[in-house]
């Protein structure tokens, strides 16, 4: 599981330092930083993928350095524990305001205390598993020289590293956006869930032994829902179907025709069952907007009790009362800052018992007086 995140010099983000339980709760107020703390784990997630250049809009580029700060180095840590394993990552971006460039100075992973990749200035130095000596190269200061090494015997751990990371989900689903068609498969969900179907298609090919587990799942979710199909309405184009009704009278409707809620609870229940033991792990910002009152609490049960066992670890970041009474002051991490300044990291739950005193109130009921601030 993802145990730190350090993040110095990204928007609002100034020596940040995160560290995260199997289920973890960010809260605070609007304008603190919870979704760039989503954002920078997403541009992790798409560098070391190693289909992006830093400066790509959707990574590093200038625009995303503190404004009120005229350092031009950016610095990313992240701490991962897989297994008996302790991954320390370490990403230093270097920008140009003038030229609105930026490059990658040093990047170094190490397994245990111990070097198993150093990239710096251009050159990089690979180490074996057992941390001894391996080869040397030169490579490209404007991607990851990390997500170009290529799988071998003698390098198993950092691809488990790499392999890891590039299992993050980071999503705020927006189905107004979602497509009702596939014209091929996509291994990760978008950020905003446009290619679900794309996604869908490609897990069931993988994982057909769960695809039965998510009907079910789904046939107590959505009144009157048979199961899922997907039609063949091209050469290589499937489209999503919902079949609803009984035995002796059912409708179908395309997937763009069920309403936003049923398309938002498609894909977070897909999120928990179809994802198992696939190593997924999910970061989610705003998860049940689109969601009625009484769908909350049931997909919130689902997910508590996949954490730790058939998925990894999620991340939440969110202001419903549900989800805030739900997980609870234990699980929540308080995010806050002054107006213009950066942001602050503090365990909630010693707080909110101090404010609270003796009178019995939920988590939301103490964010909603503002005695979190």
């Amino acid at each position: 599981m993802l145990k730190r995140i350090y993040i110095d010099n990204y928007k609002c983000l100034i020596n940040f330092e995160l560290r995260l339980q199997e289920l973890t709760l960010l809260v605070g107020r609007n304008g603190v930083g919870k979704t760039a703390v989503l954002d920078a784990v997403y541009a992790l997630r798409r560098l070391l993928e190693g289909r992006s250049r830093v400066t790509d809009r959707e990574v590093f580029p200038p625009s995303t350095l503190t404004r009120w700060q005229e350092r031009e180095v950016q610095v990313y840590e992240v701490d991962i524990e897989l297994g008996e394993e302790q991954f320390a990552y370490r990403l230093e971006v270097e920008h140009n305001r003038r030229v609105r460039q930026a490059r990658i100075r040093r990047e170094v992973l190490g397994a245990n205390g111990r070097p198993l990749f150093e990239f710096e200035l251009g050159n990089v130095q690979l180490y074996r598993d057992d941390h001894s000596l391996g080869p040397t190269f030169t490579s490209d200061w404007k991607e990851s020289a990390l997500a170009r090494v290529a799988v071998d015997k003698h390098n198993t751990r950092l691809c488990s590293f790499l392999e890891f990371m590039r299992n993050v989900l980071v999503c705020r689903l927006n189905p107004t956006g979602f497509a009702a068609e596939a014209a091929g498969e996509d291994q990760i969900l978008a950020r905003d869930g446009s290619n679900f179907v794309d996604w869908y298609r490609h897990l069931l090919q993988e994982r057909q032994d769960l695809a039965y587990k998510y009907t079910q799942v789904m046939r107590e979710v959505l009144d009157g829902l048979r199961g899922f199909q997907l039609e063949k309405i091209g050469i290589d184009t499937r489209a999503l179907v919902s079949v609803f009704g009984d035995r002796d009278n059912t409708q179908a409707y395309t997937f763009n025709e069920l309403s936003d809620g049923q398309r938002v609870l498609t894909v977070l229940y897909a999120l928990i069952s179809l994802t198992t033991d696939s190593g997924q792990m999910i970061f989610l910002d705003e998860p049940v907007n689109f969601v009625g009152l009484s769908e909350i609490q049931p997909w919130l049960i689902s997910l508590n009790d996949a954490c730790g066992t058939s998925i990894p670890q999620a991340v939440l970041a969110s202001h419903h009362p549900e989800i805030l009474d739900y997980l609870g002051a234990d699980r929540a991490i308080l995010l806050s800052r002054d107006e213009a300044g950066p942001t602050r990291v503090e365990p909630l739950s010693e707080k909110v018992k101090h404010l609270a005193g003796n009178e019995f109130l939920r988590l939301s009921q103490v964010i909603a007086r503002g005695w979190e601030g």
